[in-house]
């Protein structure tokens, strides 16, 4: 596909796929910061999963700023439950904007949601001349495979964890005030807790943010890492 070809998606954003990833080339080196190519980030990326075992099953990726600002969700066949499988998020920047970090998540199956831990992991260098990628994602991704017990355990927790409808009220009036979503989802977030997340969860905590996610999917690749990573700590999930 031709770079003026790719699916531009909101506020700029683009939607790419592993191959567009190789047209974008990254900014020229300086003496004190080498800028990682997307497409070989995402290539030492998967040969440290596979190394692992871990197979990815599908891909997503979005750039913004024309290019330099990735963001990415790999699902992978991995701790399998039937309801979640696990999932890796991932969000970079060419542009001196942000260092590399990958989110533990989740992929929630029945309804085509995505969990995120509220904790981000870094990796521990920007992109400075001295990084050896490899070594770091290698740390990167220890940090992810132990991490994700932890997830695994929060939303258990919150799917055994009953609300009543004024505690339900109380959850989504926070969502809207720490700006989760625009004011302008309220009616159909109110809606959809309703009439599909608690009948398919029951009125427990796991409803909410699955009721939250389904929207936060039709927000621009950027908020919606963001609000996804925040919900994650809404709901008190690491």
């Amino acid at each position: 596909m031709a770079p003026q070809a790719i699916l531009l998606t909101h506020c700029g954003a683009q939607r790419v796929t592993r191959d567009d990833l190789t047209q974008i080339a990254a900014p020229a080196r300086t003496a004190t910061w080498l800028p990682i190519k997307h497409s070989d980030l995402l290539e030492e990326l998967h040969t440290e999963l596979q190394r692992r075992g871990l197979q990815v099953r599908c891909e997503h990726y979005a750039v913004q700023h024309q290019g330099p600002m990735l963001f990415g969700t790999l699902d992978l066949a991995w701790q399998d439950t039937g309801a979640t499988a696990a999932a890796l998020g991932l969000r970079t920047a060419n542009d001196k904007s942000m260092a590399l970090q990958l989110a533990i998540g989740l992929k929630v199956f029945v309804c085509d949601n995505l969990c995120f831990a509220g904790d981000l992991i870094a990796l521990r260098r920007k992109h400075t001349v001295g990084l050896d990628l490899p070594a770091e994602l290698a740390r990167a991704l220890d940090r992810y495979q132990a991490g994700l017990p932890t997830l695994q355990a929060g939303v258990q927790r919150l799917a055994a964890t009953p609300v009543t409808a004024q505690d339900a009220k109380a959850w989504i009036y926070d969502v809207f005030a720490q700006r989760l979503l625009p004011l302008r989802y309220f009616p159909p977030l109110v809606q959809t807790y309703h009439e599909v997340t608690v009948p398919r969860y029951g009125p427990t905590l796991w409803a909410l943010p699955n009721a939250v996610t389904t929207h936060l999917q039709t927000l621009p690749p950027g908020p919606a890492f963001r609000a996804t990573v925040r919900l994650g700590q809404l709901c008190g999930l690491r």
